[in-house]
């Protein structure tokens, strides 16, 4: 017979049994979640840190893009100071014969080329990595040893040796990651700001904007209201770009058979527009500071940036000619429709499938793509298609102010990577003697 104690006993140990399992299980699920969360955050901050870094590395090149794309600029400038005989005319004049042939000599003689490095070098990280070294001190041979490393501030060669003697210097120019700048003629696109210059610049610019606008494949544009419940006509866009920034309160008019007043002043307030905003505003009756700002002008939707963003400008010189070294085939026409004589006007310049020929010889004209002809050669292959040219031109065609064949205003678009994070880099620069004047700049 068992004794009542024993019983007690083997009765308090069947109502433990277990427990301490359950607690070691709790303790053992709660330390692996909280182990868990610990390692998810600290891969988190890791990455979140190295992104960081990664996007202060791409920001900085995509500045170097700009800078050195900024420094080759500078060199174009000084190229553009010196004159560059044409060797395409004069091997045409030596094989020219007789009174012809001594013509041709002469004006090859006055004949220039124009170089564009902007068109030829590619700026990216490897053209950086070519003018500066970026190897480690010690991984390339030299004839003399390097000097000694200095000792690091607060005796830590002599606490950390092993970390001392592991220590390399990193020579100028080593960097992780890459970028790429591309540079464009801002001088290529419609000037908007002619739109308030003289009778001369105002009536072609405000033409092929028309032409542009009225383009088949952007009629889809002007037959929808806008957000605010308005619709305007491509005429009505015009207009509205021309009164925003002129001095003026009252609303223009167009007249396109008028070469001399393009834009006669109307009697309604240009500000009639804007009165429906919510808040208000009023016409900055002043220059465009940047294409960002034709947002604001009347029948510019998101829809029409879009679609002409890249054709549209706002920072050359609103009295520079157009420039005849450009491809688009607008602004060829209109440095055409430039030179030619506006007392002689010829139907031919009407006639579609002609400007088409004409643009193509200017084009073959030049020996390569980044080769710019003179003002000269320009004007004899327009009167050698039988366009009658201005006079003022014929007198003095080098310094001629109808057209010209340098640019000035660039466009940098500069892209710099570094691991999974890309930073982009725009900058206007409108040369000088220095480095360019800044004109717009913005990134992304």
């Amino acid at each position: 017979m068992r004794a009542p104690g024993t019983t007690r006993r083997r009765r308090g140990r069947r109502g433990e049994r277990g427990v301490a399992m359950i607690i070691a299980v709790v303790a053992i699920a709660l330390l692996t979640v909280v182990a868990t969360d610990f390692a998810y955050n600290s891969r988190v901050d890791l990455q979140l840190a190295a992104n960081q870094r990664d996007e202060m590395r791409a920001y900085f090149l995509a500045r170097s893009g700009v800078g050195l794309s900024r420094l080759l600029l500078r060199f174009q400038k000084q190229m553009d100071a010196f004159p560059i005989p044409n060797p395409q005319a004069m091997l045409a004049g030596l094989m020219g014969g007789g009174a012809a042939g001594g013509a041709a000599g002469g004006q090859a003689a006055a004949s220039t080329i124009n170089i564009q490095l902007w068109r030829m070098a590619r700026v990216d990280c490897h053209m950086l990595q070519g003018l500066v070294s970026s190897d480690p001190e010690g991984s390339a041979p030299k004839a003399a040893p390097a000097p000694a490393t200095p000792a690091l501030p607060g005796g830590f060669d002599s606490e950390y040796p092993e970390l001392a003697a592991k220590q390399t210097r990193r020579s100028f120019g080593g960097f992780e990651g890459c970028f790429l700048a591309t540079i464009s003629d801002e001088e290529e696109k419609l000037n908007v700001q002619r739109l308030n210059a003289g009778p001369g610049d105002a009536y072609p610019t405000m033409m092929r904007m028309l032409d542009l606008f009225r383009d088949k494949r952007f009629e889809f544009l002007f037959e929808r209201n806008d957000s605010n419940g308005v619709r305007a006509t491509p005429g009505d866009v015009v207009i509205a770009m021309k009164d925003w920034a002129d001095e003026d309160d009252t609303q223009s008019t167009m007249n396109p058979l008028q070469v001399n007043a393009p834009f006669p002043s109307g009697f309604a307030d240009e500000g009639a527009f804007y009165d429906r905003f919510t808040p208000r505003y009023e016409p900055k009756n002043a220059r465009f500071d940047s294409v960002d700002e034709l947002y604001r002008v009347h029948g510019v939707t998101d829809r029409f940036m879009a679609a002409f963003r890249d054709r549209l400008t706002v920072y050359p010189d609103a009295n520079k000619p157009p420039n005849i070294n450009t491809d688009d085939p607008m602004m060829l026409y209109m440095a055409i429709l430039s030179v030619a004589d506006p007392a002689r006007p010829s139907p031919q310049l009407q006639n579609p499938v002609f400007i088409q020929e004409l643009i193509t010889r200017i084009r073959s004209a030049r020996m390569f793509s980044f080769f710019g002809m003179a003002v000269n050669d320009f004007v004899s292959i327009v009167e050698l298609a039988g366009i009658p040219v201005n006079k003022s031109i014929t007198s003095a065609r080098s310094g001629s102010r109808l057209v010209g064949d340098k640019t000035s205003t660039f466009t940098i678009k500069s892209v710099g990577e570094a691991g999974s994070v890309q930073k982009t880099v725009t900058a206007v620069v409108r040369l000088d003697d220095g480095l360019g004047q800044l004109l717009y700049w913005r990134e992304e």
